[in-house]
């Protein structure tokens, strides 16, 4: 039988060790052990050491025949020493056997003693930081406790820690040189000598892109997060790359240094590939209550060379029909501050009233990826609404500033976090009637996952609206810019904005309520990569007075989920269980996304 084994004597390790090489496979490459499925049998070990042996092999039916037996033994225990060896077990003797009748690979380990560390030294080959640097570094080298087992990976996460103090303190050039690594077998140790080059702490320039054609300038200094002059930051740079990436003007982007200027600076230059310029989109939804929805978007990018996205969408459904342009400038109000422009052609036919208007409207939005964020931004329109009572035309010039603090991370299946939103919007309406009013909504969300593999998420919503009239009456503002309750992103199992002070229709007034409080509660659970199932209540009320605030009128139901990869199919079921004369008995929901 072929046997590996290392000699029992001193021996130099330089630039990449075998066995820090192998720890740096076993790291990146070893498969789940749930997932691994070898038929060779392990003996001389524990049993987690086997299972991390084991978590390495590769997928193997089992031999018919000694040949097969004996490939696939000696495979495992190529893979089997340096797994060994990475975990410190320099002096490992691992046999690889073969047995015919019946055919069958085995591995029979002698791990020996297990090495321990030395206290590492360090050495700068190429310029050295500043003191305060220096010793951040050798803290870094330092956690290679003497006595501490000789893991390679230990080793080498030492080694990336002294990269990272440097580059963090702006030596942007640091580098790993020739490692030299020791192992005495005959006191069972191991011994690491790191040499690392600092080179010269690096000042940032301006930031540039290749091709140059592509991006303006001025865009590229918005974009910019330093000031001139800045010591380089690592998180500052990588920011930027994923700025870019965020804009969808380009499919890729890296950056590099450029030489240094007259000054010693050196500016960023960006290497990107652009993206396609032309996008086209298609989505549409279903429910029992509110129909089919198809939506149709065309996107050029990059419009005016600013990585601004010029956007032609539409709407057409049973209840609503729309048409926007609009226009969107990123970090043209500011870092991380987008500029948008729309124009809008809508109807709608909602259980309340019907309104067809136009609107245009300008704003800064603050970036999604920001963990607290204000945007803020202005809409002048014009509509006209056709309900028995109330207002029927109105000309209104509002404002809004919303503050948004989102620690969820994933806007479309959020498992953790939650989402605290505050909106304010000043408004003034004329035509039928002239009223200046202020409508504030609050909204909250809460999200927690739990369970094996965090198969389980519970998710709560609330939501708290109120609107004040500041002259006028408050029975004079516009039906849309009142509060309904009911549908597929409120209470399911009711019509569409079907929830309001119903007495307001008697009196002719204009529907809708002054008010509107609402909650939900859904509980997900994942079945496998794809599939889930979800069960959720509820409740909501829109009102004028606030005693009439917790009134609510409940609906429950259950769901199925489908992972698309980048979102779920949605598909819910929900039974109203205060129902009115004309509601439904249930209502069908289809759509992207999870419904808060």
């Amino acid at each position: 039988m072929a046997q590996f084994r290392l000699g029992a004597r001193n021996w130099i390790m330089r630039c990449a060790p075998a066995a820090i090489c192998a720890a740096g496979v076993v790291l990146v490459s070893a498969p789940s052990p749930a997932l691994a499925r070898s038929p060779v049998e392990i003996q001389g070990v524990d049993n987690d050491q086997r299972q991390s042996i084991l978590a390495l092999l590769p997928d193997r039916d089992r031999p018919t025949t000694l040949f097969e037996a004996e490939r696939i033994s000696e495979e495992a225990a190529a893979r089997a020493l340096a797994w060994m060896r990475s975990e410190g077990y320099y002096a490992a003797e691992v046999t690889p056997e073969a047995q015919e009748a019946p055919p069958l690979a085995r591995l029979t380990i002698s791990p020996g003693a297990r090495f321990h560390l030395l206290a590492p030294d360090l050495v700068f080959d190429d310029g050295v930081p500043d003191a305060a640097t220096a010793a951040a570094v050798r803290g870094a080298i330092e956690a290679l406790k003497p006595d501490a087992p000789a893991r390679a990976a230990d080793v080498l996460q030492a080694e990336a820690d002294a990269l990272t103090v440097l580059h963090d303190a702006g030596y942007a050039d640091a580098h790993a040189g020739e490692r030299r690594v020791v192992v005495d077998h005959a006191a069972s140790t191991m011994q690491a000598e790191f040499h690392i080059a600092a080179g010269q702490r690096v000042k940032l320039g301006a930031l540039r892109a290749e091709p140059g054609d592509l991006f303006r300038q001025d865009f590229l200094d918005r974009l910019r997060n330093w000031h001139v002059g800045d010591t380089y930051d690592p998180a500052a740079v990588a920011r930027v790359r994923r700025d870019m990436s965020a804009t969808g003007a380009v499919s890729s982007a890296s950056t590099h240094l450029a030489e240094p200027d007259a000054q010693g600076q050196r500016d960023v230059v960006l290497d990107v590939t652009p993206a396609k310029r032309n996008a086209y989109e298609l989505g549409a939804g279903y429910s029992t209550t509110e129909g089919v929805s198809v939506d149709a978007q065309w996107s050029r990018r990059n419009f005016s060379h600013r990585a601004d996205t010029f956007t032609v969408a539409t709407t057409l459904g049973e209840l609503a029909q729309s048409g926007t342009i609009s226009l969107v400038r990123p970090a043209a109000a500011g870092y991380e501050r987008a500029r948008h422009y729309s124009a809008t052609l809508s109807h709608e036919d909602t259980a309340a009233y019907s309104r067809r208007g136009i609107a245009l409207s300008t704003g800064v939005d603050a970036d999604r990826r920001l963990r607290l964020g204000l945007s803020y931004g202005a809409q002048l329109s014009a509509d006209q609404y056709n309900q028995a009572t109330g207002v029927d035309t109105a000309y209104v010039l509002s404002t809004f500033a919303d503050l948004r603090r989102d620690t969820t991370g994933e806007p479309l299946d959020a498992h953790h976090g939650s989402i605290l939103d505050i909106r304010l919007e000043p408004s003034v309406s004329t035509n039928s009637a002239t009223v200046a009013f202020t409508r504030a909504i609050g909204e909250a969300r809460f999200y927690e996952s739990f369970g094996q593999n965090e198969k389980f998420t519970f998710a709560e919503r609330a939501r708290l609206g109120w609107e004040v009239p500041l002259s006028g009456s408050a029975d004079d503002i516009p039906p849309d810019r009142r509060f309904y309750a009911g549908g597929g992103g409120s209470v399911r199992g009711y019509e569409y904005n079907s929830i309001y002070p119903r007495e307001r229709d008697a009196l002719g007034l204009t529907p809708g309520g002054q008010g509107v409080f609402e909650v939900s509660a859904e509980a997900r659970m994942r079945l496998g990569d794809r599939f889930g199932v979800a069960a959720f209540v509820d409740g909501g009320n829109a009102f004028d007075e606030w005693s009439n605030a917790a009134d609510l009128r409940w609906g429950v139901g259950v769901g199925a989920r489908y992972n698309l990869g980048f979102a779920p199919l949605r598909v819910d079921i929900a039974t109203p269980l205060d129902p009115e004369p004309g509601d439904p008995n249930f209502a069908v929901y289809i759509s992207l996304g999870q419904a808060f």
